[in-house]
């Protein structure tokens, strides 16, 4: 199994499947809020949403890992310390200031700072790790995908930075910075253990963590559950459990530069998504702003002669 996540044929494949999965979950996650009654100021039910979602699909993980008999093969005590932080960092503390953020914004503007963590991961990487070189390539990749992410929140005569503030934009930077340090603890993790079970374990805890975070928050209404709200729930658990297993796999085996430029691609496709699942409209940009990430992509990954 290992071959597939090292081949570079299958890396554009897998990173190109988890990004579409990722993408896929914000529809649905829309669609979970509606069927499970939780408001659109109901912060403690958002996160109690998210950490059933993550704690399941962390249990989902971990039991598929112990069936083929792997093993978390740490070498040190010390080394749970990352394996926790990977939970905090990549989880708990990355989606609660997401969902604190988009309680407090737009969409649009929510859209395109959280679309910097991939990017801060990026430059991270560059300075963390020997095998990812800054280049100029990485830079104009970098602004290509940016300004595709830019371009498909561009409203006539709208200003998409007016009204800044701490709760709204400041919350989904912050969510982009823990994605941004997330990906880079995913990287030393999967260099002191299985990264697969770590995944599992990591999600575990991070969706505990949650729930325990919504729980603080206060929820102003029981989760009303129903098969349709169970439904949407389970594909939100597969999408969680099987993209965060396979993109941990990529990042532990490819420089991270590669992979997380095709982050980008999560919003445009939401958006595509969005309008064939929930009949939101589908502008003209949104085609522009396909080709400018899928050449941002090409751009980083191209290979020097």
């Amino acid at each position: 199994m290992d071959n597939i996540f090292q081949n570079k044929r299958y890396k554009v494949i897998l990173a190109i499947f988890c990004a579409m999965g990722w993408s896929l979950a914000y529809p649905f996650i829309k669609a979970g809020y509606a069927l499970f009654m939780i408001s659109s100021d109901d912060l403690g039910g958002k996160l109690l949403f998210a950490g059933i979602r993550f704690f399941l699909a962390g249990v989902f993980v971990t039991v598929i890992c112990k069936v083929r008999g792997k093993k978390l093969d740490v070498k040190k005590k010390s080394d749970i310390f990352f394996l926790v932080l990977l939970a905090v960092v990549n989880t708990t503390l990355h989606y609660m200031f997401a969902y604190i953020g988009l309680s407090n914004n737009l969409s649009s503007r929510s859209t395109i700072l959280d679309s910097m963590g991939g990017f801060f991961l990026i430059f991270l990487s560059v300075i963390f790790f020997e095998d990812d070189k800054f280049n100029i390539k990485k830079v104009l990749g970098c602004i290509l995908g940016i300004s595709g992410i830019v371009l498909i929140n561009i409203e006539p005569n709208g200003l998409i930075f007016d009204n800044i503030t701490f709760k709204g934009d400041g919350m989904i930077l912050l969510n982009a910075v823990c994605a941004g340090f997330g990906g880079v603890i995913t990287r030393i993790v999967s260099r002191k253990m299985s990264i697969a079970l770590a995944t599992g374990y990591s999600m575990t805890i991070g969706g505990l963590l949650l729930m325990i975070a919504g729980g603080c928050a206060g929820i102003k209404n029981p989760l009303s559950f129903n098969f349709e709200g169970i439904v949407v729930l389970g594909i939100l658990v597969m999408i969680s459990a099987v993209c965060f297993a396979i993109y941990n796999e990529l990042l532990a085996f490819h420089p991270i530069s590669e992979i997380a430029i095709y982050n980008a691609l999560i919003p445009v496709l939401g958006v595509f998504f969005s309008a064939l699942i929930l009949n939101e409209p589908l502008k003209w940009q949104y085609f522009i702003a396909v080709c400018l990430v899928a050449v941002g992509i090409w751009v980083v990954n191209k290979k020097d002669r």
